[in-house]
């Protein structure tokens, strides 16, 4: 349990019995504690408990008969429990549930701002006057959409004693009847006291190992070039390729079904696919919360000067010129095989000719498998970062942005490679299973540090 929620419940211990009913109809016996900071604050236990108390609330008549209200709420928690506290952003949550484009005016948009404060009253509603089932309640604070979960004291078993508290307070006097408020009002003093001390100490010794490892982490150490360089960070979106029939396929009287090749116009739209957007959303918020800022930009809007002055992020593989130019002479690269059935995009090691990782282009028909590279490049003098990620197809691309910000995926790289590398030079291939068009299990297949 994390020490603001030990705090919660000793405070309510200590100064209780004069706390009112409380907004779910429970008096002072029914003391809880808060738990909102990440996963791994809850046990196993308690995630099953929550998944069981979300099944009841989106059954219930407060949210049955919203589906907008029900799929927030469903996204929110659901993502938290997966430990994806990450995407829960106002920017990520537009894009994912109400297809509004990756770099869209949240000012201006308030769909997610509404639909959120539509969960709030409608959670307020279902709380109101009841006691949960399992032991939990859940919530979504004003001015986040990372839900909370309140656990009655019965539920959460606390690391603080009642020893604890005894010992804080002064040795009990022989006091009359009449002297009995005066004593219960000094004794809750003194253990306020005693509390607010022990908090304070632990959480500044909590802070200075926070503030001392965070720093320290694979995660940070890979980003730690672009955030001390404090550029903007310029994000280049892969595009697509759009087939137009030609002016004389238009003007034939007789239209067919299948069109040859050779008739249609090609040409560069200014669409993105949406393993694109949610790479691109993944390390855009990252970057946005350690005060980086980010534009977007397609990669023919990006010249020359800008790679020899600017920090720049490539999304996407055959869709982006710009990454398959980044690592044209690397160990690892990227090779499109056209063949008369159609191409062959694969990811090849120039050390091992024979080794390569490679999907058959057969969009729209689903795959099973695909595959990503990261390739991180920085200058001599350290000023200036380039990082392209890009997968064969779309999911691959989407995991290599989320491996790329995700701590545990980091921290596995780390035990790979030599130490040192975090200074140096990067490729890593990935492989994943596709599943429900959603990329899932990545793992590292290669590596190489220079």
């Amino acid at each position: 349990m994390s020490k603001i929620s030990n705090l919660t419940w000793m405070l309510h211990r200590c100064f209780g019995p004069h706390r009112p009913r409380d907004s779910f109809g429970s008096t002072l016996n029914d003391r809880f504690v808060t738990i909102s900071a990440n996963t791994s604050s809850l046990s196993f236990e308690q995630q099953a408990a929550v998944r069981k108390e979300l099944a009841a609330i989106l059954a219930s008549a407060s949210f049955s008969g919203s589906k907008r209200c029900s799929d927030f709420l469903k996204y929110t928690v659901s993502h938290f429990l997966d430990g994806d506290i990450e995407h829960l952003t106002e920017r990520f949550l537009g894009t994912e549930l109400y297809g509004r484009s990756v770099d869209y005016e949240t000012g201006t948009d308030s769909v997610v701002r509404v639909r959120a404060t539509d969960v709030r009253r409608r959670l307020m509603q279902y709380n109101s006057g009841r006691r949960s089932e399992f032991g939990v309640v859940i919530e979504m604070p004003t001015g986040s959409y990372i839900p909370e979960f309140q656990w009655f004291s019965g539920s959460v078993k606390s690391s603080f004693e009642p020893s604890l508290l005894d010992s804080l307070s002064s040795p009990k006097p022989v006091l009359s009847d009449t002297n009995q408020p005066q004593r219960r009002i000094a004794r809750r003093v003194l253990i306020g006291v005693g509390v607010i001390l022990v908090f304070a100490i632990s959480a500044s010794t909590w802070c200075w190992h926070r503030l001392s490892s965070s720093s320290n982490t694979a995660l940070e150490r890979f980003w730690a070039p672009v955030i001390k360089n404090r550029n903007n960070v310029i994000v280049c979106f892969g595009d697509t390729i759009s087939y137009w029939p030609s002016p004389e396929i238009r003007n034939t009287e007789s239209q067919t079904s299948i069109t040859p090749v050779g008739q249609l116009i090609i040409t560069r739209s200014d669409q993105t696919t949406a393993g694109n957007i949610r790479s691109a959303l993944s390390i855009i918020n990252l970057l946005n919360r350690r005060g980086i800022n980010t534009q977007l930009r397609w990669p023919q809007e990006v010249q020359p000067s800008d790679l020899a002055s600017t920090d720049v992020i490539h999304i996407g593989a055959f869709n982006n010129t710009w990454t398959t130019s980044l690592n044209r002479d690397l160990r690892f690269s990227l090779l499109e095989v056209r063949t008369p059935s159609g191409s062959i995009w694969m990811i090849r090691d120039g050390k091992n000719p024979g080794r390569t990782w490679s999907t058959r282009a057969i969009y729209p028909e689903p795959i099973s498998e695909d595959f990503a590279l990261i390739t991180r490049i920085l200058d001599p003098e350290q000023k200036r970062v380039e990082i392209s990620v890009g997968g064969l197809n779309m999911f691959g691309t989407q995991a290599a942005g989320e491996f790329l910000t995700n701590e545990a995926s980091m921290a596995a790289f780390a035990h790979t490679v030599p130490k040192g590398w975090e200074k140096r030079n990067i490729q890593i291939v990935l492989a994943m299973d596709v599943s429900e068009r959603r990329p899932v299990h990545p793992r590292i297949v290669a590596t190489d540090v220079w």
